[in-house]
């Protein structure tokens, strides 16, 4: 309808979403401002067990399709690669949530000066805590607020992260293009992201294969987290329900790459999938966080159709992790679309 504006599946899901508790977060987007609630979706502190991230072998397989080793994460081994022996090194973090990445940060003793942005008070403050604790106050400093409001020094960091933040960015151009401005030349931009189909307008391929492997989980695995309900197939939402619910969700994901590679120079794309685990262990991952023999059978099942399905070109990752250098205007290609 509309190009999915809305569909007859947006009901249950709404009806879901009720019965894990969050009918007053969901109420709250509608009585108040846009800002106002886009700003609350994202001021809780902890998650539940329910995404795919919080499966141990998931995030172990992650590591061996990014850097070749399950003990070794993207982060160390990014690291490990361009800035061994380097230091007084300088770095900004975009969307810093808790701020968990800028303490594993200065815990290198590599960097003299750590920026940390995020519209999140309720999370900056949190983070500004946790850096005290570890006596890193005066290293890491954490500012609350919109960041295309704040100016950035020009071509001074060495190092850029972006950890599934880009993917709430709009206008995206822009905020790439200031990321660009404060590299210096030397420096890297690292980003670990979301850049599949933009407001989760999921492919058949992808539906079809989530939904062939729902049917093969035994009922106890397919218990929906909190709800208790079963979880039974995967569909597409409607943008408008994506908009209700989190109005900067996958707002320019697809776009993503295209304008990565239009405005730096690409120095390794690794995919580690999600097209497929990221959908099916959605509301369900907390099933799967034993270490039994079933769970296990039943994860390399699922690992391995998504293996195939990327392997064969059906489908490609919707995860990417990137290491880019800073290109000149002058060298920049243009894109359409």
């Amino acid at each position: 309808m509309f190009d999915n504006l809305a569909n007859i599946h947006d009901i249950p899901l709404l009806i879901e979403k009720i019965r894990q508790g969050r009918f007053t977060n969901i109420l709250s987007r509608i009585v108040s401002r846009r800002g106002d609630w886009t700003f609350k979706t994202w001021d809780h502190l902890e998650y539940a067990p329910k995404n795919w991230w919080d499966i141990p072998d998931v995030m172990r397989r992650w590591n061996r399709m990014i850097s070749g080793d399950p003990d070794v994460d993207y982060f160390s081994y990014f690291m490990n690669r361009f800035y061994a022996g380097k230091s007084s090194l300088r770095a900004l973090s975009l969307g810093c949530g808790t701020g968990h990445r800028e303490l594993d940060l200065a815990a290198l003793d590599q960097f003299s000066r750590i920026d940390a942005i995020d519209r999140s008070e309720k999370r900056i403050a949190h983070a500004r805590a946790k850096a005290r604790e570890r006596g890193y106050d005066q290293l890491i400093r954490y500012q609350a607020g919109d960041v295309f409001s704040m100016e950035l020094c020009d071509s001074c960091y060495d190092l850029v992260i972006v950890e599934q933040s880009l993917h709430h960015f709009s206008p995206l151009e822009t905020i790439l293009r200031m990321i660009g401005h404060c590299l210096s030349q030397d420096g890297f931009l690292l980003f670990n992201e979301f850049t599949g189909p933009s407001r989760f307008q999921w492919t058949d391929k992808q539906i079809e294969a989530v939904n062939g492997l729902l049917s093969l989980l035994p009922e106890r695995y397919r218990i929906r987290w909190k709800s208790r309900t079963l979880k039974r197939r995967v569909h597409r939402p409607g943008r408008l329900g994506m908009i209700l619910y989190d109005s900067t969700e996958a707002v320019e994901s697809s776009r993503i790459l295209p304008h990565i590679h239009k405005l730096f120079d690409v120095v390794e794309l690794a995919g580690y999938g999600g097209t497929v685990l990221q959908l099916l262990f959605n509301d369900i991952a907390h099933n799967f966080l034993s270490n039994d023999n079933e769970t296990k059978r039943l994860l390399a099942l699922c690992f391995d159709a998504e293996d195939e399905l990327l392997e064969s070109g059906q489908l490609e990752s919707d995860f990417i992790v990137g290491i880019c250098r800073k290109r000149t205007p002058a060298d920049s290609p243009d894109i359409t679309g």
